[in-house]
C-alpha cells in the first residue's frame, strides 16, 4: 500500500458524516481511493441523555445530544452540567484525529448530513463546532439528500422519495436525480413519530401500571442509569414485536431497583394499533408532499427507507405503496452520500460544482401539524413473576437481552432453572409445526422444515452411533469443530490458502478437525443445536445452517454457554460464506459475514474474511469480463482491508486496461 503523503505534504482527505440522533457514522476517502469506515472512538458519546421531565406521566425524558446543539441549554452527564456544543466539538475533533491518523493525511473537505428541519441556529452552531474541531470547510446537506446521493450513481436518473424514521422523528424528502445532479422537490417531517416518542410511550405505559400497583413514589429517585437501561429494554421489546411473523407479545422486566420483580406485557396487536395512527399520519404527509409537487406514487421510482424504525414490519409494509419499489437503506447510507458529495466538492468527480446539488429553503413543520393529540396510548398489562413466561412471548430481561424462553417441559437435560422460559413459535421445529405451515398454505416452508428435521435426526443418530458419545450429565463434550481452537474457527482454516473452489459439484465446506481437549465446551442443549447447524453445512444448506446457529445462540443467551455460543455462531457464518466462491453466492456470503461482524465488530478474522471473500468475488467477475462490477467489488474489499495487496494490484490492472481501451476508442459501458 502506498503512503498517503506526497512531496507537498499530507494528502487531502474527504470526510462524510451522518450526524445522527444516537451517534456519529463516518466514512472517509483519499483521492482516487475507495471509502473507508471510521470505527467508533472512546469520545463518541454520550448521545442519548436522561433528564427530568417537566410535564407528562414519565418523570424523565431522553433527548438526543443532537437536539441540544445551538440551544444554549446545558446537558447533564453523570450529574454534571456540560455545554452541548462543547461536547460536539470534542467528538468531532476526536473523529478528525482518528481519520487523519488512519489516512495519513489531512481532512480537506467535510460534509455533514442533518435533518431537513434542523433550524438555522442549529446549523450555525454545528458549523462553528466543526470549524473549532478543525473540520473546515464544512458543508451541510439534508439527510434525504445524502440518502439519495449515496443510493444513486452518476449514471442513474430517477425520482426518489426518502421515508426516514429515526430516533428524533420522521423526515420525508422528494429528490430528483439526473446523472449525478440532484434537486430537492420538497420536504416534510415532524418530531412526534419516531423512536424517542415510541420509547416514551412504552415507558409511560409501564410507569402507569407501576404507580397503580406500588404508588406514585415508586418511580421517584430512580438513578438515571436505571432509566437508561429500562429505555433500552423497551426499545428491544418494541423491535422484537416489529419482526415479520414475530412473537405475539413481549414481556419487559420492570426493574427499578426496589421491590420484588414485576413484568409488563406488550401484545403485538396493541403495538400495531398504537403505531397505526403514527404511520397513517406520515403516509398522509407523504401523499401531500407528492400532491404539492404535482406527482403521484407512480412517478416515484424508488422509496428509500432510512432509519432504524423503518425496519419494523408495522412501518415497512405500509410504505411500499408510495412508489414503484422500496429499498431498505443500509445503516451507513447517509455517511456514504455525505462522503460522495465531499469528494465532488473537493474536485474528485467530473460533475463537481455548485450546480450538482440544489436544496431549497426548508420550513420547519408547524406545531399544529406535528401534534398527535388523538394518538391512543400504548396498552400494557402488568404480570407477576409467575406470568412472564407465556407461550409465544419474547422476554426482555434486566440485562437487556431479548431471549425467547422455554417452558419447563421444553428444557433440555442438564439445563438450569435460569433457562429462558418461553420459546418463539418461529423457532419450534417439529412435525406439528410443519403441519401447521401446510394448513396455512405454506408448503415450501413446511418442506424446508421437514428436511431440516431429517438432517438434525441424522446428525443425532450419527452422534449416538459414534464411539465418543457420552450420556448427558456424565461429561462435558466439546462442540464438534466449532470451538475457537478448531480448524473451522481458525484464521488459517478460512484464509486465502484453504478457500474451497467455486465448483457447483463441490459446495460443502472442508471437514474440520476435532478440537483439542482444552477447547471451549458447551452444554448439551447448545451442542445439540450446533450439531444441527453443522449437518446443514455438510448438506450445502448454508442459509439454513446460519439460521440454525442464530437459534442456538439465542437459546444459549441466558445460560453460561452464551459467550462461547456466540463464537460458535460466528464460525458457522464464516464457514457458510466461504464455502462457495461462485458470484451467485456472493450476496448471501456478504450478508452472513456482515451479520457476524455486527455481532462482534472487534473480530479481526471476520473483517479479514469480508475482504478476502469480496476479493475472490472480484477475481471471478474479472474472469467473466465484468470489469465495472469487479472494480466496484475491489473498492469494497479495500474498505475492509486497505492493505490487501492482491486487491490493489488487480485494481491497478483493471484501471490501466480501462485507460488503454479508452485510448483505442473503445466504448465502455
Amino acid at each position: 500500500m502506498t503512503r498517503a503523503t506526497g512531496a507537498d505534504g499530507p494528502s487531502p482527505v474527504s470526510l462524510g458524516i451522518d450526524f445522527g440522533s444516537t451517534g456519529l457514522r463516518a466514512l472517509f476517502a483519499l483521492p482516487d481511493r475507495p471509502g473507508r469506515r471510521v470505527e467508533p472512538g472512546p469520545d463518541d458519546g454520550p448521545w442519548l441523555l436522561c433528564e427530568p421531565a417537566e410535564t407528562g406521566e414519565l418523570p424523565v425524558t431522553f433527548p438526543s445530544l443532537k437536539s441540544r446543539v445551538g440551544s444554549g441549554r446545558p446537558v447533564h452527564v453523570g450529574g454534571k452540567p456540560f455545554d452541548a456544543d462543547a461536547l460536539v466539538v470534542r467528538m468531532l475533533r476526536s473523529l478528525r484525529e482518528r481519520v487523519e491518523t488512519a489516512a495519513r493525511g489531512r481532512v480537506a473537505q467535510t460534509v455533514i448530513s442533518v435533518p431537513a428541519r434542523y433550524g438555522s441556529a442549529q446549523r450555525a452552531a454545528l458549523r462553528d463546532a466543526a470549524r473549532e474541531a478543525g473540520l473546515e470547510p464544512t458543508r451541510l446537506v439534508s439527510d434525504s439528500m445524502a440518502a439519495v446521493i449515496g443510493h444513486m450513481t452518476d449514471r442513474d436518473s430517477g425520482t426518489c422519495l426518502v421515508y426516514g424514521m429515526g430516533y428524533e422523528g420522521f423526515e420525508l424528502g422528494l429528490i430528483r436525480s439526473v446523472r449525478g445532479h440532484f434537486r430537492s422537490l420538497g420536504y416534510e417531517g415532524g418530531a412526534t413519530s419516531g423512536g424517542r416518542a415510541f420509547d416514551a410511550e412504552t415507558l409511560s405505559s409501564a410507569v402507569r401500571l407501576l404507580r397503580r400497583h406500588r404508588g406514585a413514589g415508586s418511580v421517584l429517585g430512580v438513578d438515571a442509569a436505571v432509566w437508561q437501561g429500562l429505555r433500552a429494554r423497551g426499545q428491544e421489546a418494541r423491535e422484537a414485536l416489529g419482526v415479520p411473523d414475530g412473537p405475539e407479545a413481549a414481556v419487559l422486566d420492570l426493574e427499578l431497583g426496589a421491590g420484588p420483580p414485576l413484568w409488563v406485557r406488550f401484545a403485538r396487536h396493541d403495538l400495531d394499533a398504537y403505531l397505526d395512527l403514527h404511520v397513517r399520519r406520515t403516509l398522509d404527509r407523504a401523499r401531500s408532499l407528492l400532491d404539492q409537487s404535482g406527482m403521484t406514487p407512480a412517478d416515484v421510482d424508488t422509496v428509500l427507507l432510512v432509519g432504524g424504525n423503518t425496519w419494523m414490519e408495522q412501518v415497512r409494509s405500509r410504505v411500499a405503496g408510495l412508489g414503484r419499489q422500496s429499498v431498505q437503506a443500509p445503516p451507513e447510507l447517509l455517511a456514504l452520500g455525505a462522503l460522495k458529495h465531499a469528494v465532488r466538492l473537493a474536485g474528485g468527480a467530473a460533475s463537481s460544482g455548485p450546480s450538482t446539488l440544489e436544496e431549497g429553503p426548508v420550513e420547519p413543520a408547524s406545531a399544529v401539524q406535528d401534534t398527535l393529540s388523538d394518538a391512543p396510548p400504548l396498552t400494557a398489562t402488568l404480570v407477576g413473576a409467575e406470568g412472564h413466561g407465556e407461550p409465544g412471548a419474547v422476554r426482555v430481561g434486566y440485562r437487556g437481552a431479548a431471549a425467547p424462553a422455554t417452558t419447563d417441559d421444553a428444557r433440555a437435560p442438564g439445563a438450569g432453572q435460569d433457562s429462558p422460559a418461553v420459546r418463539d413459535p418461529r423457532q419450534v421445529r417439529d412435525v406439528a409445526r410443519a403441519r401447521q405451515l401446510l394448513r396455512q398454505g405454506r408448503p415450501q416452508e413446511a418442506g424446508t422444515l421437514l428436511r431440516e428435521i431429517i438432517a438434525e435426526a441424522r446428525e443425532l443418530l450419527a452422534e449416538l452411533d459414534g464411539p465418543g458419545w457420552t450420556a448427558p450429565g456424565s461429561a462435558s463434550v466439546p462442540a464438534s469443530g466449532l470451538g475457537p481452537a478448531s480448524g473451522l474457527g481458525s484464521a488459517s482454516a478460512l484464509g486465502p490458502a484453504s478457500v474451497p473452489a467455486s465448483s457447483p459439484q463441490d459446495r460443502s465446506p472442508a471437514p474440520t478437525q476435532p478440537p483439542p481437549a482444552s477447547a471451549t465446551t458447551l452444554d448439551y442443549a447448545s451442542r445439540r443445536q450446533l450439531n444441527r447447524a453443522q449437518a446443514l453445512l455438510r448438506l450445502g444448506r448454508y442459509g439454513h445452517a446460519v439460521q440454525a446457529a442464530h437459534i442456538a445462540w439465542q437459546d444459549a443467551a441466558t445460560r453460561p454457554a452464551g459467550a462461547d455460543m456466540l463464537d460458535a455462531m460466528i464460525d458457522v457464518h464464516c464457514a457458510a460464506a466461504m464455502a462457495d466462491m461462485a458470484p451467485e453466492h456472493f450476496p448471501d456470503a456478504e450478508q452472513w459475514l456482515k451479520c457476524a461482524y455486527n455481532h462482534d465488530p472487534t473480530n479481526v478474522r471476520v473483517r479479514g474474511l469480508l475482504a478476502e471473500r469480496t476479493y475472490r468475488h472480484a477475481v471471478e467477475l474479472d474472469r467473466r469480463q465484468e470489469r465495472d462490477e469487479a472494480i466496484e467489488a475491489l473498492g469494497k474489499c479495500l474498505t475492509w482491508d486497505p492493505e490487501h495487496a492482491d486487491a490493489e494490484a488487480l485494481l491497478r490492472r483493471l484501471n490501466r486496461d480501462g485507460r488503454n481501451r479508452r485510448g483505442r476508442g473503445d466504448v465502455l459501458g
